[in-house]
């Protein structure tokens, strides 16, 4: 995970083990973060979802959903319902940007 513009500049922070205790971290690291107001992206390959949380027992991360993450509905779905709904992505092998509030000027 990338933090951008934080207080001593660009901060990575590495995830080296798939284990209970790194999976706990993780998701205590990422509550605060998201508690603080970061905008959280997931970056994969011309892809960027935004993280909304962690699925500590699955090791995924919770993203918005995207009409090709969606089922399709027999009826027709309303913008309200949609922003709802949540996907998830498998968290192994996945790089993070944090973005705090003051980035970009």
């Amino acid at each position: 995970m990338e933090f951008l513009n934080s207080v001593h500049g660009d901060k990575p922070m590495y995830i080296e083990d798939d284990t209970p205790e790194e999976r706990k971290k993780i998701a205590e690291k990422l509550a605060v973060l998201l508690k603080e107001g970061q905008a959280i992206f997931l970056i994969q390959g011309d892809e960027t979802r935004r993280i909304t949380g962690y699925n500590e027992a699955a090791n995924q991360w919770e993203v918005f959903a995207e009409p090709r993450d969606r089922p399709k509905a027999t009826y027709g779905p309303t913008q309200r319902t949609a922003r709802r709904e949540r996907a998830y992505i498998p968290a192994n092998n996945t790089r993070l940007t944090a973005i705090g509030r003051s980035a970009g000027g």
